[in-house]
């Protein structure tokens, strides 16, 4: 069975992440030929050749290039391709293209849990003998949009518990350091986690907590001055982007207060791998991944009081937090197993089995 998989991005944000691990654990795979095709120069393309990888380059510097659809259709014709698998909504058109050009099976990985748009959005997403999509959540706001339920299923992403062993080996501060890690976008709800510090140093001032805030993006600037308007200046670093893996075993607690949008969050998993307590949003995507009161904490989302309150949890002094952190940690680890990125590629192995049958 060839698979060729489609990503447009010119980043190497948590869904190019997801298609280098599933590639990684098909390229082991007996029956199994897999290939990418990426930007040329992006960071996924390098990154898989640096693992070894089946990689080609589209022409271009754009995420989209009319160009790129004939040099796939002779790609997919020379290698015989059997499956299509996109990974992005631009890639996604592309797929749903090339399906008709050239017969291959069609296969959409969908990370995100906003409705499709009427019209070409939803059009290519219906073209697609599969939707794969990472959440409950997401199937069932794919199906109230149209897509056939039969055509759905849900494979969560998952991650490489190894990449986070150096973190996990790494004791927390003995003062409390509380992060957020993500990209500084409207959905990851970073301002919710501010006001929650500025309400957990009104609740409980001799704490002595710092926090980070771990990510790029839009938001940056006003996020920093907001910080500085609610007195958070000097408690507070804003570290720009790093990798999770680096970053985790500097924290004491991990908050995951996004607001909307979210897939199946790769930061709550990182942080069970880290050996870090995690307080999320109760959005249905981040409860099929934790169980409140045993391997995280969940506040309503948006809740920034809430947040604080379960912060301040985790904070206590005299043993309490303490004591709460370690159940809580050893509540992600036994979830964890449920979310790698072995468990993933079996997801998607069957689910290339049931198309080629």
């Amino acid at each position: 069975m060839k698979i060729l998989h489609l990503d447009l991005g010119r980043g190497m944000r948590g869904g190019q992440r997801q298609v280098l691990y599933l590639m990684r654990r098909l390229a082991a795979a007996p029956g199994v030929e897999t290939l990418l095709a990426a930007p040329r120069g992006c960071p996924l393309g390098t990154a898989a050749r640096a693992a070894g990888l089946d990689v080609h380059d589209l022409p271009g510097r754009q995420g989209w290039d009319p160009r790129a659809l004939w040099a796939l259709r002779a790609l997919v014709r020379r290698r015989g391709v059997d499956v299509i698998h996109t990974h992005c909504a631009a890639s996604a058109l592309l797929g749903a293209l090339l399906k008709g050009l050239t017969g291959a099976r069609l296969v959409h990985s969908r990370r995100v849990s906003y409705p499709l748009r009427p019209g070409p959005a939803r059009a290519k997403y219906l073209a697609g003998d599969a939707v794969a999509c990472v959440s409950r959540e997401i199937a069932r706001v794919m199906a109230r949009c149209g897509v056939p339920e039969a055509r759905l299923s849900v494979i969560h992403s998952g991650i490489d518990p190894a990449l986070y062993a150096a973190a996990a080996a790494t004791p927390p501060p003995e003062c409390p350091v509380l992060g957020v890690v993500g990209a500084l976008t409207p959905q990851k709800g970073v301002a919710v986690f501010l006001e929650a510090l500025a309400e957990l140093e009104r609740r409980a001032p001799g704490l002595g907590w710092r926090a980070l805030v771990v990510g790029d993006g839009p938001l940056g600037p006003g996020l920093r001055a907001r910080a500085e308007a609610l007195g958070l200046a000097g408690r507070v670093t804003f570290t720009g982007w790093r990798e999770s893996a680096a970053v985790l075993g500097e924290l004491s607690v991990l908050a995951v207060p996004s607001v909307d949008g979210e897939g199946s969050s790769a930061t709550i998993k990182e942080g069970w791998a880290a050996r870090r307590p995690v307080v999320c949003s109760d959005l249905p995507s981040n409860l099929e991944l934790v169980e409140p009161g045993q391997s995280g904490l969940a506040c309503p989302r948006g809740d920034a009081p809430a947040l604080a309150a379960a912060l301040e949890r985790l904070c206590a002094p005299g043993g309490q937090g303490a004591a709460l952190a370690e159940a809580l940690v050893r509540g992600g680890a036994g979830r964890l197993e449920l979310f790698t990125e072995a468990a993933m590629a079996r997801g998607y192995l069957e689910l290339y089995a049931r198309l080629s049958a």
